[in-house]
């Protein structure tokens, strides 16, 4: 009787994770993926943010409800944050809602585009805790990327989701309440007119092409807040992980190119005292120039030189030798000489645009430059701080926030009034002024242009309109320019304006 033959079975093939080779071979140690579990909740989150932008954001100004939006988002980023006890992480958190609130106060879209896009720098700094201009630049450009590095965790929170669960009983406690909600609420808003006028207060058009522009805003805020909470609970390394810079082996390497520059700024502000003591009349018989024209030809390139300037001094610190004293010496003495001659083109720069303003008019733009000088000039003082006690890890955070901190405090100061109310003294002074510069500032402007005489108002407030805006539009800017709209719309005749 012959023996049966036994045919042995395969395994059964494992059940598990997908293996995940080329997003690491991709991102590397850059960025790696291990040990960061699906989060249902942090999905959910950065949706409903979506769809609360949908509900909010279409056909209406930015106010209220846009920053309630900002809020909620950086709210759920803050929330999964692994650095969200970390002070600079939380200063950051501060400052960005400080920057999101310029959309409930200001009108003018360009300050308040400037703070967002300084909030979101500063949020993405927090988010990775960095420490370093590299931590800063790498962090920026992670936020985009966290699209694609967290695709293997959105698969693990959608697993997640499908499995049985509380996840899964909520999300059918969500379904179902929904459906319930809409309809019963559609047969009683049939029913009733005082409740479908309450309903259509809360509940948003929805033809065709609003509903598509909404699903439309809610993927693209929802994935967007997606991104910065995985950036928020995965952040990546962005800290240089290499040593300090080689030295260089002699001191004239460094030395000899740092004095020839301090020498070219002695030149520079040597020539700089010839105008102050020559006057105007050496100017114009000297160059063939006004002294305005003098002052704005070389804005321009002082600021490029003060920023220049920042990046010889990184880089002699960097190669300079430390071993002795006397290198010591030589380096403070060389690089603070330097800082200080700076600190003076910095004061030639922004009186040259100074004289500038008041002999052609204000603008955004200018404003905009004197307060870039500014910081710049901010800088080289922490360069010397730095210096002078060669401690200087803390200046990138510091220059990171109080260039965040100049854009939010130029928003406090309600540029676009500021400007207005300085062309207008100078159109006191002068009789000079751009009536059609002046109709293109915002609402924030209004309250001031409204104190022109009445045979001139028109000239500067013809291209503004009274508006009807709800409370999630609403804005302090326009707010206060509202009622002075409107008492002078009903009485304007633009054939008596004499502008």
């Amino acid at each position: 009787m012959t023996n049966p033959v036994h045919t042995p079975a395969l395994p059964a093939p494992a059940v598990g994770p997908m293996p995940e080779p080329a997003m690491n071979t991709l991102f590397g140690s850059f960025w790696p993926d291990t040990g960061v579990p699906g989060n249902v909740r942090a999905v959910l989150c950065s949706l409903g943010v979506g769809l609360l932008a949908a509900i909010v954001l279409p056909f209406r100004d930015h106010g209220l409800g846009t920053f309630a939006v900002l809020l909620a988002a950086g709210g759920v980023v803050l929330g999964f944050s692994v650095n969200r006890r970390s002070p600079f992480t939380l200063a950051c958190a501060a400052l960005c809602a400080l920057l999101a609130a310029t959309v409930v106060f200001r009108d003018a879209d360009w300050i308040m585009v400037l703070c967002l896009l300084a909030g979101g720098a500063v949020c993405v700094a927090g988010l990775v805790n960095g420490r370093t201009l590299t931590a800063f630049v790498l962090s920026g450009i992670a936020w985009p990327l966290a699209g694609l590095r967290g695709l293997p965790w959105l698969g693990r929170s959608v697993r997640a989701v499908t499995g049985l669960g509380k996840s899964a009983a909520a999300l059918r406690t969500v379904g179902w309440s929904l459906l319930g909600v809409v309809v019963f609420g559609v047969l009683f808003a049939s029913a009733d007119a005082i409740f479908a006028e309450w309903a259509s207060a809360v509940v948003p058009d929805l033809q065709l092409d609003s509903f598509v522009l909404r699903a439309f805003l809610t993927v693209a805020v929802g994935g967007v807040v997606l991104a910065a909470t995985y950036l928020a609970l995965n952040p990546p390394s962005v800290e240089p992980g290499g040593g300090s810079a080689r030295a260089v082996a002699h001191r004239y390497e460094w030395l000899v190119p740092v004095l020839l520059v301090d020498g070219v700024f002695l030149v520079f502000l040597g020539a700089q005292a010839t105008v102050i003591f020559g006057g105007h009349d050496y100017l114009e018989r000297t160059t063939g120039l006004t002294y305005a024209e003098y002052v704005h030809q070389g804005f321009g390139q002082l600021t490029v030189a003060t920023a220049l300037t920042l990046l010889v001094v990184w880089a002699a610190a960097r190669k300079a030798p430390r071993t002795t004293a006397a290198d010591l010496a030589w380096l403070r003495g060389s690089l603070c000489l330097l800082c200080v001659l700076t600190l003076v083109v910095v004061a030639s720069a922004l009186y040259r645009m100074h004289v500038y303003q008041e002999a052609y008019g204000f603008t955004r733009l200018r404003l905009l430059v004197d307060v870039f000088e500014g910081w710049l000039g901010l800088l080289v003082l922490g360069v010397l701080a730095a210096g002078l006690t060669l401690r200087a890890a803390w200046l990138p955070r510091a220059a990171l926030l109080s260039g965040a901190g100049l854009l939010l405090l130029l928003a406090a100061v309600n540029p676009d009034a500021w400007i207005a109310q300085h062309n207008l003294d100078r159109y006191a002074a002068t009789g000079k002024v751009d009536w059609y510069y002046l109709q293109g500032l915002s609402a924030d402007a209004v309250p001031v242009l409204a104190t022109l005489p009445d045979e001139v108002v028109e000239c500067a407030l013809i291209r503004h309109e009274p508006g009807n805006d709800d409370w999630l539009e609403w804005n302090l800017g326009r707010q206060r320019a509202e009622p002075l709209m409107r008492s002078h719309f009903a009485d304007w005749d633009y054939s008596d304006a004499v502008c």
